[in-house]
Formats: structure tokens, sequence, C-alpha cells
């Protein structure tokens, strides 16, 4: 199967900005969480910008990582010559470990970037790597999509993501089992030659709400709020 790095690379870069663009108001979501009173952000799996430019435009300084160069690009051209922002193309995992002794206010990991990790090993080194880098009192914020539940079946698998005159995007989700769900998006566009059709897969992992706070508490994360939005959970941790 497809890794989500070529997932991204191949072909949801370039249209994910765009898929999204309904998601809600991100500043919001962390004034509601009592996330903006800090001054430096680190931004794991930044994509396009949706955190780190409205943070940027409110003086904050963001240091932001993703994988994928394609949505990097599209931060750097939005942001232009923004001192605050600092721009990592790496694997999290990786960038966590070679980043030496820096220290955040708050980490984020939001828009399911959680579950785009290749195995639950690799969740809890990221937590370890949080838990290392976030100052004494600092937060760590988590949004993602809890499919530890998930049972859909025939034509309830198949999700609208986002649709306009000459694009519509669907994704298909299928159980692998009880660690991983294979999701499938399907991209259909308008071209001078006619429709055009693009798909692509890769592999989720599905994370209960449980596991994912007693993982945290196991490298000293507490957990300070909990919710559920729009069908993507969210969770707030301190480092004491």
């Amino acid at each position: 199967m497809t890794t989500t790095k070529q997932h991204y690379d191949e072909l949801l870069g370039r249209v994910y900005a765009w898929s999204v663009a309904s998601a809600g108001d991100p500043m919001r979501w962390l004034e509601a969480r009592a996330l903006l009173d800090a001054q430096r952000y680190l931004d794991l799996g930044a994509g396009f910008g949706a955190h780190a430019l409205p943070l940027l435009a409110a003086g904050k300084q963001v240091t932001a990582v993703d994988f994928n160069a394609e949505l990097l690009g599209q931060l750097r051209d939005a942001a232009g010559t923004e001192p605050g922002l600092t721009l990592q193309q790496a694997d999290l995992i990786n960038y966590l470990e070679a980043c030496g002794d820096a220290e955040w206010d708050v980490i984020l990991c939001l828009g399911d970037t959680l579950t785009h990790l290749e195995s639950a090993a690799a969740v809890q080194q990221l937590f370890a790597g949080v838990a290392r880098h976030l100052r004494s009192g600092g937060r760590f914020a988590l949004g993602y999509r809890d499919s530890s539940a998930f049972a859909a079946e025939g034509l309830a698998r198949f999700v609208p993501v986002a649709s306009d005159r000459t694009r519509v995007m669907y994704c298909l989700l299928e159980a692998i089992d009880a660690t991983y769900l294979r999701v499938t998006d399907i991209v259909t566009e308008l071209t001078a030659e006619g429709p055009r059709t693009r798909l692509g897969e890769y592999q989720k992992l599905r994370l209960a709400r449980e596991v994912v706070t007693d993982w945290a508490g196991r490298v000293g994360l507490v957990l300070l709020s909990e919710g559920v939005e729009r069908g993507m959970t969210s969770l707030v941790f301190q480092r004491p």
C-alpha cells in the first residue's frame, strides 16, 4: 500500500487546502482551549498553515514542520517575509529527535496528523519527543478523528469531502483490522479534455481516546481538557 507521504506527494498535497476549506475557524478553536496566551509554537503537521498563518498574524513565533513540500510551499508563499516563521520539511519524529534542546510553549498536532503516523509505537515515540521539548507548564494540543469504533458498511463507507463547480472529492473508508483503516481518496476534476478521476490510498491509525490519553500520561503529560467537535476529538495536555 502507498505510504502516507507518497499519497500526499502524489495526490492529496495538491488538493488538501481546498478539501478542508470549510473545516472551521482555527483561531476560534485555539482560543476556546486557552492556547493563545503563549509566544513560541511548534506546529507538527503544519501543512499549508491553517493554524500557523493566523498565529503568525497574531505576532507569535511558529516552527512549522511537515513532510510534504507542496503544502509547505503554500505556507511559505502565504507567509511571505514573516520573520516569526521557521519552516522544516521533515518527518515529525525525526525532527523531534534532531532539534536538540529547543523548547516550545505550545506544541500542536492537529488535522488528523496523529493518525497518519505509521504505527502505535510511532505515536508513543512522538509523545515522548513532545514531552522533552515542552517547557515546564507548556501545553500539547491534539486534534484527530477517532475511528476506533468505525463499522460502516456498503455505501456508508463513501464520505463526501468537498466539491465545487470543477472538482469533487470523496473518500472510501474500510477497516483493515483493529489498528488500521484504509482510506481511498477519489478526486474528479473537469479538465480541457473532460472529466479526470484520480485515486490514491493509504492507511490511518485507529486510535481510541482512552489509549491516546494513557500513552500521553506515561510520558508525564497531564490532561487539561477534551471534547469532540465536527467529528474530531480534541485533547489538550500540559507538562507539569
